[in-house]
C-alpha cells in the first residue's frame, strides 16, 4: 500500500522530515561545543544522522540494515569523501566511540599506525591524515606504550556542516530526491522501519 498518494507529497514530507533533522543536528552540536565541552556526543550524533541518511539512501532502516555500508556510501555519494576518510573516520570515531564510549588510540590501516585528533572548528585540519616526522609513543601506563607513524584529525563544526551540505546543497540528497525516482522509491521503503512496529 503506498504511504503517499502523490510524488510531490513524499517530497514534501521528505524535505520535512530530513530538514527536521538537520536542524536539529546543528543545534544540537553548537551546544556540546561551548563549554563544557562534550565532543564524543557530539560526533556520535553526526553519525548517528548519517547512519539515518544512508537507511533512506538505501531504502533499508530496519534492525538487520548493514549500517556501516549504508553510511560509508552516502558519504562518498553525497557528502564526496574519498574511500580513505570514509573508512578512517567509520573505523577511528564511529564505530569505537559508539562500542567503547571513545576511539582506541592508534587503529591499523593499509599498513599505518594512526593516532587521532579532534577539532572543535578547524576547516585546515579537517579529515588530513598527515605521516609524523618520527614515529610517537603513546604513553598509555608507566610500563605501557603504543606507537603511531600517522595522524587522522576532523573538524567537528566542519563534519557538520559537510552533513549539512550534503542534503541541502544543488545535487545533494534532497534536490537528488526530486527527480530520481528510485531514490524516492528508497526513501518511503526506509520509513517502513522507522515507523512501523517490527521494522
Amino acid at each position: 500500500m503506498p504511504r503517499f498518494t502523490e510524488q510531490n507529497e513524499l517530497i514534501r514530507f521528505a524535505s520535512e522530515f530530513v530538514t527536521t533533522r538537520v536542524d536539529a543536528l546543528q543545534k544540537d552540536v553548537a551546544h556540546c561545543l561551548r563549554e563544557p565541552y562534550a565532543p564524543f556526543p557530539a560526533i556520535v550524533y553526526c553519525f548517528s544522522t548519517v547512519d539515518l541518511l544512508g537507511a533512506l539512501c538505501a531504502g533499508d532502516a530496519s534492525k538487520k540494515a548493514p549500517t556501516s555500508r549504508q553510511s560509508s556510501d552516502y558519504m562518498r555519494r553525497f557528502m564526496h569523501y574519498t574511500e580513505e576518510q570514509t573508512k578512517l573516520l567509520m573505523e577511528i570515531f564511529r564505530h569505537k566511540i559508539v562500542h567503547l564510549a571513545q576511539p582506541k588510540s592508534v587503529c591499523e590501516y593499509s599498513g599505518k599506525k594512526v593516532a587521532w585528533r579532534y577539532w572543535h572548528d578547524n576547516l585546515d585540519r579537517h579529515l588530513k591524515l598527515t605521516k609524523l616526522k618520527e614515529p610517537v609513543q603513546l604513553q598509555l601506563t608507566s610500563s605501557w606504550s603504543i606507537s603511531a607513524d600517522h595522524e587522522f584529525e576532523l573538524s567537528i563544526s566542519h563534519l557538520v556542516k559537510d552533513i549539512v551540505e550534503s542534503v541541502q546543497a544543488p545535487g545533494g540528497y534532497l534536490h537528488t530526491l526530486k527527480s530520481d525516482t528510485d531514490l524516492q522509491d528508497r526513501f518511503e521503503k526506509a520509513l517502513l522501519g522507522i515507523y512501523e512496529t517490527g521494522g
